[in-house]
């Protein structure tokens, strides 16, 4: 059994780096455009998209906890293949919205199970301590196929920026026979009673029933969100400092990479700082960058784009593993996709909000408007946590 564990573990580094490969991404942004998008209605795409993992994201979470995370996964999978077939063939706002429900209905079913697994996996050779490693670690892999994804990305653009949708549904194909490769670990499972009533009460319990795990859980939503926000205004910022096509791809390999690298400071990072500097750290960090990139819009200042990919590196490892270290085996799937679910909640209002900024008034306004809101919300999080004494 310990053999199969060590596999899990394996190809679960395979599955996320798949998964990381997103050949798209350097320029999707052009992509969205080339089809007659506006800034906005880019930010409505992703909230859609958050809005369908959203909708499955518990569910499915509870799902994986009592019928498998690996079939949650295979499900998944599958669903993630398809969505990018759509996508593949879509042209327009309305078709690349369906495509991105389908996406998201992909990554629900894949979200929390992951992770769920690999803690179980390593809790059943008793490793669950090395937990925040394997995240670490898991980050070296998603760097660098994201990286690698980039660099090919921005070439297969010069083909056309279509050629590189045709490539990732090649990438997900092959997602779906390394899920089937897992194996669930032996583990206590829940007794299923009421489906709704028992997903309304882990809900309930991670929400409102266990105040650290709540704490962290909308900590994490409002720090994911600000990393994330970033990600999709990083090549508009590309576009206004007078990068060239070419180069995306470029830029974005080597934040990934860096990114990669920031991930296995994380336990050194926590060490240095504690607990409760690195979490001020990570949301004053952040609110920085955007104040910086809003003010001085200049090609000499694209390095401060990696404060994003420090503080998503970092604070990513460290807050799965507080929150792992909380919950019980039979609820971990259920509880993680709510932690999903509320950074969903946070993007899919704040996300198309900041587009409208942009695209009444201009980037830079955008950005300062980013910094004050994740800053102000980061705030409030960060008070709260130390009214409560756990920070």
């Amino acid at each position: 059994m310990s053999n199969l564990m060590e596999r899990n573990i394996k190809l679960l580094y395979a599955i996320r780096a798949l998964r990381s490969t997103l050949i798209v991404i350097p320029v999707i942004v052009p992509f969205f455009q080339e089809n007659g998008l506006s800034q906005t209605e880019i930010f409505v795409l992703q909230s859609v998209y958050a809005f369908g993992i959203l909708v499955l994201e518990v569910p499915s979470g509870y799902f994986a906890d009592n019928f498998g995370r690996k079939i949650s996964m295979v499900i998944g999978s599958v669903f993630a293949t398809f969505g990018f077939v759509v996508f593949s063939f879509a042209h327009g706002f309305w078709p690349l919205l369906v495509a991105e429900l389908i996406l998201g209905v992909g990554a629900s079913f894949i979200s929390g199970a992951d992770s769920a697994l690999a803690y179980d996996s390593l809790k059943s050779m008793g490793r669950e301590s090395g937990y925040r490693k394997y995240e670490s670690r898991a980050f070296v892999f998603t760097g660098a196929a994201e990286a690698s994804a980039s660099i090919l990305g921005g070439f297969l653009a010069l083909i056309s920026l279509r050629t590189t949708i045709y490539a990732q549904v090649g990438v997900e194909l092959l997602l779906v026979p390394l899920t089937l490769l897992l194996v669930e670990p032996v583990r206590t499972k829940h007794v299923a009673n009421n489906p709704f009533k028992d997903v309304l009460s882990v809900t309930k319990y991670a929400l409102h029933g266990h105040k650290e795990v709540k704490w962290l859980i909308l900590y994490g939503a409002t720090v994911a969100t600000l990393s994330h926000t970033m990600v999709w205004l990083t090549q508009p910022y590309y576009q206004l400092v007078g990068v060239s096509l070419g180069w995306f791809g470029v830029l974005w390999t080597l934040q990934l990479l860096a990114m990669a690298a920031f991930a296995q400071l994380a336990d050194r990072y926590e060490s240095w700082l504690g607990k409760r500097g690195a979490l001020i750290s990570f949301v004053v960090l952040g609110a920085a960058a955007y104040i910086v990139l809003g003010l001085l819009p200049l090609i000499v200042t694209l390095p401060v784009v990696l404060v994003f990919y420090f503080v998503r590196g970092v604070h990513m490892p460290i807050l799965k593993d507080y929150i792992n270290s909380l919950i019980e085996s039979d609820i971990r799937a259920t509880v993680l996709s709510v932690s999903s679910l509320a950074q969903k909640l946070l993007y899919a209002f704040l996300g198309p909000l900041i587009g409208v900024v942009m695209d009444l008034y201009s980037l830079q306004t955008a950005l300062l408007f980013s910094a004050v809101v994740y800053g102000s919300v980061g705030l409030f999080v960060l008070v709260n946590m130390k009214r409560l004494e756990l920070i």
